[in-house]
Protein backbone atom coordinates (compact mmCIF):
# COMPACT_ATOMS: atom_id res chain seq x y z
CA UNK A 1 0.00 0.00 0.00
CA UNK A 2 1.44 3.59 -1.01
CA UNK A 3 5.08 2.03 -1.65
CA UNK A 4 6.29 1.29 1.94
CA UNK A 5 5.52 -1.67 4.03
CA UNK A 6 6.53 -1.37 7.57
CA UNK A 7 4.18 2.07 8.34
CA UNK A 8 2.41 2.90 11.39
CA UNK A 9 0.39 5.36 13.07
CA UNK A 10 0.76 6.74 16.33
CA UNK A 11 -3.13 8.16 18.03
CA UNK A 12 -3.59 9.58 21.51
CA UNK A 13 -7.02 9.94 22.92
CA UNK A 14 -8.29 12.86 25.22
CA UNK A 15 -11.21 13.29 26.87
CA UNK A 16 -11.07 17.23 26.74
CA UNK A 17 -13.97 17.89 29.23
CA UNK A 18 -11.49 15.95 31.40
CA UNK A 19 -8.59 17.86 30.37
CA UNK A 20 -7.88 20.81 33.35
CA UNK A 21 -9.80 24.30 32.05
CA UNK A 22 -6.39 26.63 31.95
CA UNK A 23 -5.07 24.66 29.31
CA UNK A 24 -8.43 24.09 27.39
CA UNK A 25 -8.57 27.26 24.95
CA UNK A 26 -7.64 26.70 21.60
CA UNK A 27 -4.03 28.08 21.69
CA UNK A 28 -2.84 25.97 24.17
CA UNK A 29 -4.43 22.18 23.90
CA UNK A 30 -3.90 21.29 20.72
CA UNK A 31 -0.13 22.17 20.06
CA UNK A 32 0.39 20.66 23.83
CA UNK A 33 -1.23 17.15 23.04
CA UNK A 34 -0.05 17.71 19.44
CA UNK A 35 3.60 17.88 20.89
CA UNK A 36 3.29 15.17 23.39
CA UNK A 37 2.27 12.47 19.86
CA UNK A 38 5.33 14.01 18.01
CA UNK A 39 7.99 13.75 20.53
CA UNK A 40 6.71 10.07 21.26
CA UNK A 41 7.47 9.44 17.56
CA UNK A 42 10.49 11.04 16.51
CA UNK A 43 12.22 9.26 20.02
CA UNK A 44 11.21 6.34 18.97
CA UNK A 45 11.80 5.75 14.67
CA UNK A 46 14.42 8.29 13.71
CA UNK A 47 17.22 5.97 12.41
CA UNK A 48 20.30 6.23 12.83
CA UNK A 49 21.71 8.12 9.62
CA UNK A 50 18.63 9.85 8.72
CA UNK A 51 19.76 13.27 7.85
CA UNK A 52 16.10 14.73 7.11
CA UNK A 53 12.52 14.62 8.89
CA UNK A 54 10.15 15.82 6.84
CA UNK A 55 6.42 16.43 8.86
CA UNK A 56 3.12 16.93 7.11
CA UNK A 57 -0.33 17.89 8.77
CA UNK A 58 -3.51 18.78 7.24
CA UNK A 59 -3.79 22.17 6.30
CA UNK A 60 -4.73 24.25 9.67
CA UNK A 61 -7.61 26.31 8.68
CA UNK A 62 -8.36 28.41 11.75
CA UNK A 63 -5.07 30.93 11.99
CA UNK A 64 -5.57 31.05 15.96
CA UNK A 65 -4.39 27.30 16.06
CA UNK A 66 -2.24 27.38 13.24
CA UNK A 67 0.33 29.41 14.55
CA UNK A 68 0.39 27.71 17.63
CA UNK A 69 0.27 24.23 16.45
CA UNK A 70 3.15 25.21 13.64
CA UNK A 71 4.95 26.61 16.85
CA UNK A 72 4.58 23.52 18.41
CA UNK A 73 6.02 20.95 15.75
CA UNK A 74 9.09 23.17 15.73
CA UNK A 75 9.64 23.01 19.16
CA UNK A 76 8.75 18.96 19.46
CA UNK A 77 11.62 18.72 16.32
CA UNK A 78 14.23 20.58 17.88
CA UNK A 79 13.82 19.18 21.76
CA UNK A 80 13.77 15.62 20.19
CA UNK A 81 15.77 15.51 17.61
CA UNK A 82 19.78 15.88 17.24
CA UNK A 83 20.47 19.56 16.49
CA UNK A 84 22.45 18.13 13.43
CA UNK A 85 19.25 16.97 12.02
CA UNK A 86 18.07 18.92 9.60
CA UNK A 87 13.58 19.12 9.13
CA UNK A 88 11.21 20.55 7.85
CA UNK A 89 7.31 20.85 8.23
CA UNK A 90 4.74 21.61 5.42
CA UNK A 91 0.85 21.94 5.78
CA UNK A 92 -1.18 20.73 3.01
CA UNK A 93 -4.93 19.89 2.22
CA UNK A 94 -5.48 16.12 3.15
CA UNK A 95 -6.80 15.90 -0.65
CA UNK A 96 -3.23 16.46 -2.15
CA UNK A 97 -0.94 14.27 0.29
CA UNK A 98 -2.07 10.16 0.90
CA UNK A 99 -0.12 10.00 4.06
CA UNK A 100 -2.59 12.65 5.44
CA UNK A 101 -4.93 10.64 4.48
CA UNK A 102 -4.10 7.52 5.66
CA UNK A 103 -3.78 9.06 8.96
CA UNK A 104 -7.13 10.36 9.04
CA UNK A 105 -8.46 7.22 8.28
CA UNK A 106 -6.21 5.33 11.03
CA UNK A 107 -7.18 8.45 13.89
CA UNK A 108 -11.10 7.65 12.64
CA UNK A 109 -11.06 4.29 13.46
CA UNK A 110 -9.82 5.25 16.79
CA UNK A 111 -12.68 7.50 17.15
CA UNK A 112 -14.92 4.86 16.25
CA UNK A 113 -13.41 2.53 18.54
CA UNK A 114 -13.75 5.35 21.94
CA UNK A 115 -17.08 6.90 21.13
CA UNK A 116 -19.19 4.06 19.76
CA UNK A 117 -17.43 0.71 20.79
CA UNK A 118 -17.62 0.35 16.60
CA UNK A 119 -13.96 -1.95 16.47
CA UNK A 120 -13.97 -3.42 12.83
CA UNK A 121 -11.93 -0.65 11.09
CA UNK A 122 -9.72 -0.10 14.24
CA UNK A 123 -8.81 -3.78 14.93
CA UNK A 124 -7.91 -4.15 10.85
CA UNK A 125 -5.97 -1.55 11.52
CA UNK A 126 -4.46 -2.33 15.40
CA UNK A 127 -0.98 -3.98 13.16
CA UNK A 128 -0.02 -0.96 12.33
CA UNK A 129 -0.03 0.59 16.25
CA UNK A 130 3.28 2.33 16.40
CA UNK A 131 5.09 0.00 19.58
CA UNK A 132 8.79 1.90 20.16
CA UNK A 133 11.25 -0.72 20.25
Amino acid sequence: MLGRENWAFVATVIEKAKVNPTIRDAAGFYPQFAMMALRFVLKGVVRRHTDQVLIFTDDLPVKQKKNAIKKAIVGACREALPRSLRFDTYHHPCASNKWIQVADYCCWSVFRKWESGDVRTYDQLKPRLFQPN
